[in-house]
């Protein structure tokens, strides 16, 4: 009969065999589509990113603009004099104002190529700059591009490519709007947009090396591409895009492809991306790692067999609770069992393989970090008195959240709020954000809104969740007279009151568009002792004096 201790020994054998082999398939498992998901998550997020930051705000501008000069007196008013001849490739002194405007308008924007006017009653074109190769017979009225125009009744207008008329030769894309006075057409306002600034805007990015990214008409055709040769979409990719493939795992030539798509919102166009995986080398490592602990746990088990039966169990213990850990998702669980044998190496490989769970999750997050100091960069791109600005605040609030013992999570729910709390300033037009000037009522409570539109865009992402809780209120004041709904005292976050704070520090100590030099310290600790109670929490204020006095020439960065 077998000793109790015996059936203790070889269960323990069978037991460490059989959970190390469950853990080692598991992890491989988990591992692939933990590295699938990540890639998805990443990839989708990024290629959105892109659209909505680059491609919209293009489309945005380009739009406003003519959308401006369609309804502009100095177009709506303008008069043909008596005589005057069909102009192509030359500007009537009488326009010679507007035109001005125009050359220096496209001079400074990168992004347009000409603007122009096409009138109605003879279809001359006034284009600046003035392109002296266009024939003497052009007449704007037959042209895709204005009888598009008209059709589309009072709206703006995207064309399809096509190739301009004069000897540039190049691959055009028009924005244009009709232009009507007292219910009569007069003409078309438009501009010119060369097909190859899309192509910039992609090769530009700083998009993941291992992805190919192309620009597809409503017909799946490549208009442009980062790609070296888009032979390998157009055989392999572009026949299945009449389908839903976003987010779709494809295996093509024994390799994977992830497959992510995103619209933009002219000619029912979008942006994909094709990413390799990779994978195979990734699991091949894995897969040899298994079979070593698998292997290892062979020996183990057998000379546990032979010469251990005294402090077994303790160890045992040991590692079957933190594989329950591992199970309910806690990878920050370690063995660290030090009993000088076999179970020290198993305590030690098991951690290891911890580690690398752990590490794909800081990928995971260092692609969230990425993603959103995107957006954060992509509003305050526009605006030199403001960049670094997100970062800035971020520091200073982590430095009072760290003094005021906030935990891990609260930290990082308030570093994602930092990086992000001005998102919503895209929805404000940049001439507001970049205007020197006192605002005026109406152009204020554009401002106001940034809050709200900055939480409705992130909301509904599960990981920016609280942060848009903390970034939504981060404009309320103690006394109740914020916004955007005026809360008061403790109805505010914690993290929305240090939010507060140093947001408020950050613009008195740096530079802005209505104030050219930075303020004293002098004057900063003013102006914050006279916000206490009011505008700022009066803890938090004190905190951040405090650090300000013991810091480097009473400065934070």
């Amino acid at each position: 009969m077998k000793s109790i201790k015996s059936k203790i020994i070889i269960l323990l054998g069978v037991m460490l065999f059989a959970s190390n082999i469950f853990l080692g398939i598991l992890n491989y498992k988990d591992s692939e589509a933990l590295a699938i998901d990540i890639i998805q998550k990443s990839n989708h997020a990024e290629l959105t990113n892109i659209s909505d930051y680059y491609f919209d705000k293009l489309i945005f501008d380009m739009e406003y603009i003519v959308t401006a000069w369609a309804s502009s007196p100095e177009i709506t008013e303008y008069k043909r004099q008596i005589g005057q001849p069909k102009m192509v490739s030359e500007i009537p002194y009488n326009f010679n104002g507007v035109y001005q405007k125009w050359l220096g308008l496209s001079s400074s924007n990168k992004d347009i190529t000409w603007i122009y006017y096409a009138l109605e009653d003879d279809g001359s074109i006034f284009i600046a700059p003035v392109d002296p190769s266009m024939p003497s017979d052009y007449d704007s009225r037959l042209r895709d591009w204005y009888q598009g125009t008209i059709g589309n009744k009072n709206k703006v207008y995207w064309t399809k490519p096509y190739i301009d008329a004069g000897e540039s030769g190049k691959l055009l894309q028009t924005v244009s709007k009709p232009v009507y006075k007292d219910g009569r057409l007069l003409g078309v306002v438009g501009l010119d947009i060369e097909l190859t600034k899309f192509t910039e805007i992609i090769q530009d990015l700083s998009y993941s090396k291992k992805s190919e990214i192309y620009l597809l008409n409503a017909d799946n055709e490549v208009l442009s591409s980062n790609a070296k040769n888009i032979g390998f979409f157009e055989k392999n990719i572009k026949g299945l895009m009449a389908s839903d493939i976003d987010g779709q795992l494809l295996n093509i030539d024994k390799e994977k492809y992830i497959i992510c798509s995103v619209p933009i919102k002219i000619n029912d166009w979008k942006l994909v991306a094709v990413t390799q995986t990779n994978l195979k080398a990734q699991l091949l490592r894995m897969r040899t790692r298994i079979i070593s602990i698998v292997l290892i746990t062979i020996i183990l088990s057998v000379y546990l067999s032979v010469r251990m039966s005294r402090n077994i169990l303790k160890p045992m213990n040991i590692l079957i609770n933190a594989t329950n850990d591992v199970s309910d998702g806690d990878y920050k669980t370690r063995t660290n069992i030090k009993s000088g044998d076999e179970f020290e190496l198993l305590s030690k490989s098991f951690d290891e393989m911890l580690v690398h769970i752990q590490k794909l999750l800081r990928e995971r997050d260092n692609s969230y970090i990425k993603t959103v100091s995107a957006l954060a960069n992509a509003i305050e791109a526009s605006d030199e008195y403001t960049r670094g600005h997100c970062e800035r605040v971020g520091s200073v609030s982590l430095e009072i959240a760290e003094a005021m013992e906030l935990s891990n999570e609260q930290k990082t729910n308030l570093k994602f709020a930092c990086i992000l709390h001005d998102i919503g300033k895209i929805a404000v037009p940049d001439y507001i954000l970049n205007k020197p000037e006192k605002l005026s009522d109406e152009e204020y409570e554009l401002v106001k809104k940034h809050p709200s539109a900055g939480y409705a865009i992130i909301k509904n992402v599960d990981f920016l969740s609280e942060p848009a809780k903390i970034l939504l209120s981060h404009h309320e004041r103690v006394d109740g007279k914020g916004y955007p709904y005026g809360l008061k005292g403790d109805d505010i976050s914690i993290e929305s009151k240090i939010l507060a704070v140093a947001d408020t520090y950050d613009a008195m100590s740096s530079i802005r568009i209505y104030r050219k030099e930075v303020m004293t310290f002098e004057q900063i600790k003013k102006e914050l002792i006279n916000a206490k109670g009011t505008q700022l929490d009066s803890d938090i204020v004190d905190i951040l004096m405090d650090l300000l006095e013991n810091s480097k020439d009473n400065y934070i960065s």
